[in-house]
């Protein structure tokens, strides 16, 4: 075999392993992890000490037969719901308005004020909003205490039959920032520029252009931002952990929150187990099939 070529092969053998071996070290470490759950779910592991101990479905009847599991999962769907599709349906209007319609000079500003909270962590949102939410001197009340409006004031996160969709809300702010910058970096291709000026010319409504044009040929960047959307709102903790902790009683809990209550504060490991085996089923079948969709069409 010639020297100079073997030589080669084991260069670019080399120069491959620095990025082979660092990524087969992360996909074993995840999959391994997720066996180790996997397997944790069907224990008996109750308590601090392990115990692998097979006991079957125990703990799946166990969380099945919770009314809590199922307030969870109601909640964990009206994550997905109404966190996603307002915040989309926002981002497009507000990137538009920025993007074509802004008004000179202030647009620079405007999108600083969208994109500041999505700088921000959700610790300190959820703190921010707590301050906001708080019943009797909250910022919200007294505002509304202020200008006249007693009645309209509200226990916010106090009210079981209300308080996840004031979650949401904070959630719905936290991510516009950032889906307003992706879907408005989707408006900057030159094609699509040259089809707004061509419907203007022609005397297309800014309306008619965002629904005509604009929209049917941003679907890459609508699916992305989806996607990530999707992922964030099914994987929700911190601001339900800092805001209500699942309260009142577990009106606002979630899958997560669940989760982390049942192994590190109950310590009922293969019920955490478990929950964790049900979030993770719950991307299997909604989010991941829609997030490989979504790329396969970003980069058509």
């Amino acid at each position: 075999m010639n020297p100079t070529g073997l030589a080669a092969r084991l260069a670019r053998a080399k120069e491959a392993a620095v990025f082979v071996l660092p990524l087969l070290a992360f996909l074993l470490v995840l999959y391994g992890m997720l066996a180790w759950t996997f397997y944790t779910s069907f224990a008996d592991w109750e308590g601090t000490a392990p115990n692998y101990t097979f006991a079957g479905l125990k703990w799946y009847r166990f969380m099945v037969g919770l009314d809590r599991f199922w307030v969870d999962l109601g909640n964990n769907l009206r994550w997905l719901i109404l966190g996603v599709a307002p915040t989309v349906v926002l981002a497009l209007f507000i990137a538009y308005l920025l993007e074509i319609g802004a008004i000179k000079g202030i647009e620079a500003y405007l999108r600083t004020l969208v994109l500041y909270p999505a700088a921000m962590s959700f610790v300190v949102t959820g703190t921010i909003w707590s301050w906001m939410y708080q019943p009797d001197r909250g910022v919200l009340n007294t505002l509304l205490r202020a200008v006249g409006l007693d009645a309209l004031t509200s226990g916010y996160t106090t009210d079981p039959g209300t308080a996840t969709y004031w979650l949401i809300l904070i959630f719905v702010w936290q991510y516009l920032g950032l889906a307003v910058l992706i879907l408005q970096a989707s408006f900057r291709s030159v094609e699509l520029q040259e089809m707004v000026e061509s419907a203007m010319l022609d005397g297309a409504s800014r309306l008619r252009i965002l629904f005509a044009v604009l929209i049917p040929n941003i679907r890459g960047g609508i699916l992305v931002v989806v996607s990530l959307l999707l992922i964030a709102a099914l994987k929700v903790f911190d601001i339900v952990y800092v805001v209500t902790f699942g309260g009142p009683g577990y009106a606002t809990d979630v899958l997560a929150l669940f989760q982390f209550i049942a192994t590190y504060q109950q310590h009922l490991v293969a019920l955490g187990s478990g929950l964790a085996m049900v979030i993770f089923a719950l991307a299997f079948i909604i989010i991941i099939p829609y997030t490989v969709y979504a790329l396969q069409r970003w980069f058509e």
